[in-house]
């Protein structure tokens, strides 16, 4: 992993009419996507064994994600310019080793821990839509509201402070595990104590990732990937979580973000890597 010293060069600020701006757009993606409105209220058609309501959330997802992207551009626009929508050769390259990292943790815990659990055979469709493509589409929205958006904002109110960048990763990520816990009602308190756990830290990662990257093409992709590592879910009816499989990614999770924590904002802290990269 590159750990050479780089150049720190100040960001100004977010303009606080952008902040507003992009506060207003945060909330209204977040609760629209929750709610899968508008899409719920004209989406209702059933193909094979897919789940229904999974047509609902997908076009509601693109609906949102169209609509934020060009509120974003036209509203915020030094925020549009700086979310990082080009080349991330240089963020794989800096990266790559806990990518992978991730990826083979994430795709042999669903997988290897979920055997005996096996019971359902689904068909090519269903494999492909909900354990593929809706996946893209969740990859995109949340990286957007939560990275692109939620976590510069904190960055902005916090710009001040020594560890402003820093800050804003945690308490983004915080929120992002937290608003996981919807669907994780009805769990025992173990697994959802281990989910909530898994979620805080794939956000500290992925919020590492877009930051030292400067790239959020890099951490939608990451994003992506990770998601399509649980494609074993689609071969199980009803979804269960085994205690080795959330175990298991909750501590590794965790690892590799304060791995990533240690690494780019605590080992060398002399080098200006918080706020100013």
């Amino acid at each position: 992993m590159d750990t050479a010293p780089q150049a720190t060069t100040a960001k100004p600020p977010l303009p606080i009419k952008e902040v507003i701006f992009a506060s207003i757009i945060c909330v209204c993606m977040t609760v629209m996507d929750i709610t899968a409105f508008p899409a719920a209220l004209f989406v209702n058609f059933t193909v094979s064994d897919i789940t229904p309501v999974i047509f609902t959330i997908m076009i509601n997802q693109w609906l949102v994600i169209a609509v934020g992207l060009i509120a974003i551009k036209f509203l915020c626009p030094q925020l549009f310019r700086s979310m990082g929508l080009t080349n991330c050769q240089s963020g794989w390259r800096k990266f790559w080793l806990p990518i992978l990292v991730l990826l083979v943790i994430s795709a042999l815990a669903f997988s290897l821990g979920l055997i005996g659990y096996y019971n359902y055979t689904p068909s090519v469709e269903k494999v492909i839509i909900e354990g593929v493509i809706y996946y893209l589409g969740v990859g995109i929205i949340e990286e957007l509201y939560v990275r692109a958006l939620l976590l510069n904002i904190i960055e902005r109110i916090a710009h001040k402070t020594k560890h402003s960048t820093l800050i804003a990763i945690i308490i983004s990520s915080l929120l992002f595990g937290l608003g996981h816990i919807f669907g994780m009602l009805g769990q025992n308190a173990l697994t959802i104590a281990c989910r909530i756990v898994w979620t805080i830290s794939l956000g500290i990662i992925f919020g590492v990732i877009y930051k030292k990257s400067n790239n959020l093409w890099l951490v939608i992709i990451v994003h992506i990937l990770v998601d399509w590592c649980s494609v074993a879910f689609c071969f199980i009816a009803p979804a269960v979580f085994t205690i080795p499989t959330v175990i298991t990614v909750a501590v590794s999770y965790l690892a590799i973000a304060l791995f990533l924590l240690w690494q780019h904002f605590f080992r060398n802290p002399q080098k200006g890597i918080l706020k100013n990269e």
